[in-house]
């Protein structure tokens, strides 16, 4: 069985994996993979800024959305870390409470290290 801190490094080990995939929005940019002209009006729209959009211009475009999407995971993550220590709100993986600040850093910096490459604490 998983032990708590286990749970916990997989939890952030998966956020990671999520921003290392990339998001689907930013790579059908980077692809130039645009939505069908049945889309809703407001994604049609978006195709046609795509398409004026040259190849260096659109690879900007797909770092900011990826930005974006980086900045909306990390700021989660500070706001779980806000609510698990100032208002003692815990998160449970099969019943089993994973540990707060195992290392003593909050969840988004080891979130941030661990996109960095950074092996956990406990593995250096």
């Amino acid at each position: 069985m998983d032990t708590a801190l286990t749970l916990y490094k997989n939890f952030i080990d998966d956020l990671v994996d999520l921003q290392q995939r990339g998001d689907v929005v930013a790579k059908r940019v980077r692809e130039k993979h645009l939505w069908p002209e049945t889309a809703a009006p407001e994604l049609v729209k978006q195709n046609k800024i795509i398409e004026s959009l040259s190849e260096d211009d659109r690879e900007t475009m797909v770092k900011m959305l990826q930005a974006a999407r980086d900045g909306g995971i990390h700021d989660t993550l500070v706001c779980l870390n806000e609510q698990i220590t100032l208002n003692e709100m815990r998160l449970v993986i099969n019943g089993t409470e994973l540990p707060v600040e195992p290392f003593g850093t909050e969840m988004f910096y080891d979130w941030v290290a661990r996109c960095e490459g950074d092996a956990w604490p406990d593995e250096k």
